[in-house]
């Protein structure tokens, strides 16, 4: 990625950002992710702060991440003596991660959340245990159900030996302003604990997978890529 993207105007519509209207539906959200006070969160387009403060409230750290100029200072004035509120007014793609176990809880830009999801799955290295993204529910639906034994896409293959998928709780589109053309859901991923590979064996597994899969008559099973693997 090269230069710095616009920043998003206060409406969201130029990334794609679609802003929580209730504060009790992002305490909820903090509730359904089962945050806990020892936990370190990272907010990716924090936006005006819903989910932010609902994290902080329950005695989490936040790393909260907005690249737009406004709403990052209207959040740093709306946070203001919150001690467990760190605020990075940078691009979501190019904020350093932390190297120390930690967790995403965001509702993330539509128009970004392949990228981002790849910046946070593609390296399993990462220190990464748990994300709960907000993201369409199209999105939500397909990659829970490559995860429950589905047909497998190029990604869920390259993902699956590290990476668990899951549907958490559907937003009606009536919850965001502005409202998006589809509702929303909750995609919960999840840290494989233990992996199905070690994930120094991350390039090459995932070299293996494209080099093989559009070769295959059907897109096998994740226990089939990683029998495959293995085998060669």
């Amino acid at each position: 990625m090269s230069g710095r993207p616009p920043a998003a105007r206060a409406d969201g519509h130029s990334l794609g950002q679609h802003f929580l209207r209730s504060a009790g539906v992002a305490a909820r959200l903090v509730a359904d992710a089962a945050i806990v006070p020892t936990d370190t969160v990272v907010d990716l387009g924090a936006g005006s702060g819903a989910l932010t403060t609902a994290i902080a409230d329950c005695g989490a750290r936040v790393l909260a991440v907005e690249i737009d100029r406004a709403l990052s200072a209207g959040l740093a004035q709306r946070c203001a003596g919150r001690s467990n509120i760190t605020l990075f007014s940078c691009d979501v793609l190019t904020f350093p991660l932390p190297s120390t176990p930690y967790r995403v809880l965001a509702n993330v830009p539509f128009s970004r959340t392949s990228a981002i999801v790849h910046r946070l799955l593609d390296d399993p290295m990462g220190a990464l245990v748990r994300a709960d993204l907000v993201v369409q529910w199209q999105v939500a639906r397909s990659r829970a159900q490559s995860g429950c034994g589905a047909a497998l896409d190029l990604v869920g293959a390259q993902w699956g030996p590290w990476w668990t998928f899951g549907r958490g709780r559907r937003l009606p589109r009536r919850l965001f302003r502005p409202s998006p053309a589809v509702d929303a859901a909750v995609l919960t991923i999840s840290r494989r604990v233990p992996p199905l590979l070690p994930e120094t064996c991350a390039a090459d597994y995932v070299a293996f997978v494209r080099a093989n899969f559009a070769r295959a008559h059907t897109r096998r099973d994740l226990a089939g890529w990683v029998r495959g693997f293995r085998r060669g």
